[in-house]
C-alpha cells in the first residue's frame, strides 16, 4: 500500500503546474486598456513618498495588482546604476513612487491556466525553449496575429522577461489571479504539512470558489481521496499471509 498522508493535497497541485482616462489606449484581450493603467509584476514592491530608496515607505504592492500611472517619471542618479521611478495611485487613493522595473504601463494583469511556450515574435516559427508555467502572473501589453505580448517572471526564471504567447492560455479574472498568487506562495513552503494546510485553506475559502484553479484542485483531491479509499479497501480485503502461516498445523 502507498503511504497515505497530507501529501494527497499537494500532489494535485503539482499536476496542475505541469499541465481616469488620459484619452490614449492600447488594444489588449479584445478590449481597450487605458495608457494610465499599470500592472505590478513583482510581489511586495515598496511604494515610497519620494523617487529614491531612502524615501519614506508608504505601502507594498502585490504582484498582479493594477494601479493608476500618474504620468510622472523621475530618475534617481544617486546609486551607481540610476533607478527610474513611476508615480502611481493605488485603489485606496494613496499616491507614491515605485521602481519602473516592476510596473508595466498600459497593460492588463493575467495568469496562465496551463504551461505555455514563449515565442520571440508573434509567429509560430519563432518558438523558444522557454515557457511560462501555470499560475505565473504577467502583464499583457499588446495583441498581434493571435499572440499576446506579456511581461513577467517565469517560475524557473531569475528576472522579468518579455515574450509572445498564444492567447488561449491566459485568464484575466481577479479571482484566478489571486488564487494563482496564493497557491504559488503555498508551494514555496518547505514544511509539507504546512504546505498542504495552506493549499487546503485556499480551496475551502468561499471567496475563491469561482476560480478555475480551485475547481481543478477540488476535482483532483476528490480523485486522490477515491484512489486512497480504494487502496485501503484492497488492503483490508487481502488475507494476512503471516497469520495464515502461524495458524497452519503441520501434518506428519
Amino acid at each position: 500500500m502507498k503511504r497515505i498522508g497530507l501529501l494527497f493535497v499537494i500532489l494535485p497541485v503539482l499536476a496542475l503546474f505541469s499541465c481616469g482616462n488620459s484619452g490614449s489606449s492600447t488594444e489588449v484581450n479584445g478590449s481597450t486598456t487605458a495608457d494610465d493603467v499599470a500592472v505590478c509584476i513583482w510581489d511586495n514592491i515598496s511604494l515610497r513618498d519620494a523617487p529614491t530608496e531612502s524615501g519614506k515607505w508608504l505601502s507594498a504592492l502585490s504582484i498582479g495588482e493594477t494601479v493608476e500611472y500618474l504620468n510622472e517619471t523621475e530618475v534617481d542618479e544617486t546609486p551607481k546604476t540610476p533607478i527610474t521611478y513611476y508615480k502611481i495611485r493605488l485603489k485606496d487613493d494613496k499616491e507614491g513612487w515605485v521602481r519602473s522595473d516592476f510596473i508595466v504601463i498600459a497593460s492588463e494583469p493575467a495568469t496562465f491556466t496551463n504551461d505555455c511556450p514563449i515565442y520571440s515574435r508573434p509567429d509560430l516559427l519563432n518558438k523558444t525553449d522557454k515557457q511560462f508555467s501555470a499560475m505565473d502572473i504577467v502583464a499583457v501589453k499588446s495583441e498581434s496575429n493571435g499572440f499576446l505580448e506579456v511581461t513577467g517572471k517565469r517560475s524557473d526564471g531569475k528576472w522579468v522577461e518579455t515574450g509572445w504567447v498564444k492567447d488561449q492560455a491566459l485568464t484575466y479574472t481577479d479571482v484566478d489571479i489571486a488564487v494563482a498568487k496564493f497557491i504559488r506562495k503555498a508551494m514555496e513552503l518547505t514544511d509539507e504539512a504546512k504546505k498542504a494546510e495552506a493549499i487546503k485553506e485556499i480551496v475551502e475559502n468561499p471567496d475563491f470558489k469561482e476560480s478555475v484553479f480551485v475547481s481543478r484542485l477540488a476535482s483532483a483531491q476528490e480523485e486522490a481521496v477515491e484512489e486512497i479509499t480504494t487502496e485501503v479497501e484492497e488492503v483490508i480485503a487481502e488475507p494476512n499471509t503471516e497469520d495464515i502461516a502461524t495458524d497452519t498445523i503441520d501434518v506428519e
